[in-house]
């Protein structure tokens, strides 16, 4: 098992939203959910996903966030080893494991390397590089189920006019290495999650120049394009032909991971250090965990959410009351 010694606090959250933790207004009440440690000792974690057999995948910085020293990690619940799958990943913000390979956005790239749970991982292979980004990141990788995943160029404007590719939410086909728009007008995309109805959830962190919006949670169909209105349209205004967000939450709240389990849709606030619950039906936020230091990243496991705590170094289970 791979001795990790958890580092300095990051200060900022990821995707380059940071402040003082703003207003109550995202919740609801403070109906606290149960919680314990899974994982501790881990280096500023990023996002989680499903591994082989049974395994989790946890991406780190595992240092400061310009030192290209990102980790992926494999967790065995069962044995509780701890394993580097790869090391020396430009700050890696998603991690997806399917078909025998771990997949992990970088910096302003997406690459892959081969595995199949035995080390060592295969060779580390660039698929998409120099892509459109606001500076810092470009967020997580979500599964569609059909082969295709999720991804985005987070939004950076230059000379008064948005970047070309920048702001989208894409999705990628594996075997065609070919990337088709879902949705544009994204400043900060970030985290996503499936909708039974084959919809797709997408978050969005406002981290723009001058009085911050508000920050939203999406829902956008399939094949798409949608149009989510940055920057023109904000998420507390309604615009002709762009999608209003199913909630809002405080400016610079920083929704950097999303989740559903059943009727409701959980969100990690980054700075608000909170997880809330949203109906996806429609309907307020409502707060379930608080307290929490820069919750990341949320996945799905056995009805329980596990949940990325960046400040920490840990992975906590969260038992939702709903």
């Amino acid at each position: 098992m791979s001795t990790l010694v958890a580092g300095v606090v990051a200060l900022a959250a990821l995707a380059g939203c940071a402040g003082d933790t703003p207003d109550d207004g995202d919740g609801v009440g403070d109906a606290d959910t149960g919680r314990s440690v899974v994982v501790e000792g881990l280096d500023r974690p990023t996002q989680l996903a499903d591994g082989p057999d049974g395994t989790v995948v946890i991406a780190q910085l595992a240092g400061d966030e310009g030192q290209a020293v990102g980790q992926v990690l494999s967790f065995d619940p069962r044995s509780g080893a701890l394993d580097v799958v790869l090391d020396g990943l430009d700050k890696p913000t998603g991690v997806l494991w399917q078909d025998g390979v771990v997949w992990v956005m970088v910096r302003r790239g997406l690459v892959r390397a081969a595995w199949d749970g035995s080390q060592p991982a295969g060779r580390v292979e660039v698929v998409l590089d120099d892509l459109p980004f606001n500076g810092r990141s470009e967020g997580t990788l979500t599964s569609l189920g059909d082969g295709r995943f999720l991804y985005e160029t987070s939004g950076s404007i230059s000379g008064g006019e948005v970047t070309a590719g920048s702001g989208t939410l894409w999705a990628f086909d594996p075997n065609t290495l070919a990337s088709t728009v879902v949705a544009t007008g994204l400043k900060g995309g970030y985290a996503h999650a499936l909708l039974r109805d084959g919809r797709v959830l997408v978050s969005e962190i406002g981290d723009v120049a001058g009085p911050q919006p508000v920050e939203e949670l999406n829902v956008v169909p399939l094949p798409g394009p949608s149009d989510l209105g940055w920057p023109d349209c904000a998420g507390d205004e309604v615009c002709e032909g762009v999608v209003s967000p199913l909630a809002t939450f405080p400016p610079q709240s920083t929704p950097t991971g999303v989740a559903v389990v059943g009727d409701s849709a959980y969100v990690a606030l980054f700075v608000s250090g909170r997880v809330v619950a949203v109906p996806v039906a429609g309907g307020e936020p409502t707060v379930v965990a608080e307290g929490l230091e820069g919750p990341h990243s949320l996945l799905v496991r056995d009805g329980a959410l596990w949940l990325t705590e960046h400040r920490t170094g840990r992975v906590l289970e969260l038992t939702p009351g709903d």
